[in-house]
């Protein structure tokens, strides 16, 4: 609450309002409706996945003051990134400014009065535009795999068939998980069949057919590295994380999927609430492809923290904060090549005991572009962030990522690793050479 919250019962005095009586409200439902509309309908309405209805005043107003506290920490509406002007902007964009969280603030501290009222119309639901085309996996029953760096999970990988043979560019996709409690991401890579496997001598086709054979009464086989150990990719085309809805990319833009491709879908299944073993997943992957498009774009996930980057191997208990740094050269992105790259967005990810991401680039003279700043971490609502205006990147570039983590609740040291219980630190970011 700021302080001119506070200033209101002196002001009402001042301006000669009999004592007891109860001054006129400032702010009203009709001020707050259009915010509430643009940035909370969508989710806060019958049938939504918010937790109340936030699209009558009467229903509004009975949440007021969650509402405003919601809205002062920042947790609500769910856009991790800052995005004030002072590191990017962003499509799509649901950052309240200061004046906007006050209006909160003031019409719950006055009594959310109604005013003259306002109607609110909740937004349709988002999805994938265009035509599109459906790959799912099978229906399966996750297992805990176990292990230091995943103790509740099972990475799993599953190749899809694209209907059609349907080549080209992904413009766009949606991740549709079928059982949202167990699914913590899915990752698609498009892999070409008869290209050369990482096994000397096989193909693609024929090394995934040995991982099949491995365990050949479940579906898919094991995979924390990518589309599995041997299978060659080059950079993921899907990308999805709790939260996330439909991506569309910038237009002109789309990631390659060479002909006599499958995709190969990476699912991360977390089973540490043991109400969720025995629970079953099929889930659908919504590809738009098109034949051409202007420039390709690649999606890179590097984590220095996984990837022995940082000097602090874990994370110790008993901490409110701790914080993690690694350089990481952009010539390491681009395979040594001088090449000038845009940044087209950027997606931020950490596990439960996220709290900030901090991301720069760090120019040869020593100047810094700000990349993405997260001040309030969550990992129920992720998401790959478009940027309005492009970020241009040099080779001679470096990364600069700086992750923060409490450890308040934990009795031993956090690793990083691939299961929910582990940590990471990842800036995934959506690239293109520049025009």
């Amino acid at each position: 609450m700021r302080a001119h919250v506070l200033l209101v019962p002196s002001l009402a005095l001042l301006a000669g309002c009999p004592v007891g009586s109860d001054p006129e409200p400032t702010v009203t439902w009709t001020d707050v409706a259009p915010l509430v509309e643009a940035h909370c309908a969508e989710c806060h309405r019958e049938g939504g996945v918010g937790p109340f209805r936030a699209d009558t005043y009467e229903d509004a107003s009975a949440w007021a003051g969650a509402m405003a506290s919601a809205v002062a920490d920042r947790s609500m509406p769910p856009f991790l990134v800052k995005d004030d002007g002072s590191c990017g902007t962003y499509e799509d964009g649901h950052w309240l400014s200061d004046d906007e969280i006050d209006l909160f603030a003031t019409w719950a501290a006055e009594g959310a009065a109604e005013g003259e009222g306002a109607t609110v119309t909740p937004p349709e639901p988002a999805t994938l535009s265009g035509t599109a085309v459906d790959t799912t996996t099978p229906d399966f029953l996750p297992e805990i795999v176990g292990g230091q760096n995943a103790e509740f999970d099972e990475y799993r990988c599953f190749p899809a068939e694209i209907p059609g043979g349907v080549s080209g560019f992904l413009t766009g996709y949606e991740v549709l998980p079928g059982n949202p409690a167990i699914v913590h991401h899915v990752l698609g890579y498009a892999v070409k069949l008869d290209g050369e496997s990482d096994q000397a001598g096989k193909t693609n086709a024929e090394r995934m057919a040995e991982l099949e054979a491995q365990d050949p009464d479940r579906d898919g086989w094991p995979c924390f590295t990518e589309a599995g150990n041997g299978v060659a990719v080059d950079f993921e085309v899907v990308a999805w994380a709790p939260g996330q809805g439909p991506v569309e990319y910038p237009d002109g833009v789309g990631l390659a999927i060479p002909e006599g491709s499958v995709m190969v879908y990476q699912v991360h299944y977390n089973l540490a609430d043991p109400a969720t073993v025995g629970q079953r997943d099929q889930t659908t992957v919504r590809l738009r492809i098109e034949e051409e498009v202007d420039r390709q774009a690649y999606m890179t996930l590097p984590d220095g923290f996984l990837g022995g980057l940082t000097d602090l191997g874990s994370l110790p208990p008993g901490e409110e904060e701790v914080t993690i740094s690694f350089d990481l050269p952009i010539n390491w992105l681009t395979g040594g090549l001088p090449i000038e790259l845009e940044l087209l967005g950027v997606m931020p990810h950490m596990h439960e005991r996220g709290r900030e991401m901090r991301v720069r680039l760090r120019h040869p003279d020593d100047a810094q572009t700000c990349v993405a700043e997260v001040e309030a971490w969550s990992f129920e609502w992720q998401r790959l962030y478009m940027y309005e205006t492009p970020i241009q990147v040099s080779s001679n570039d470096v990364l600069e990522v700086e992750c923060t983590y409490s450890t308040l609740g934990d009795t031993e040291p956090t690793t990083p690793g691939w299961g929910t219980q582990n940590e990471m630190c990842l800036p995934g970011l959506l690239a293109a050479v520049a025009e």
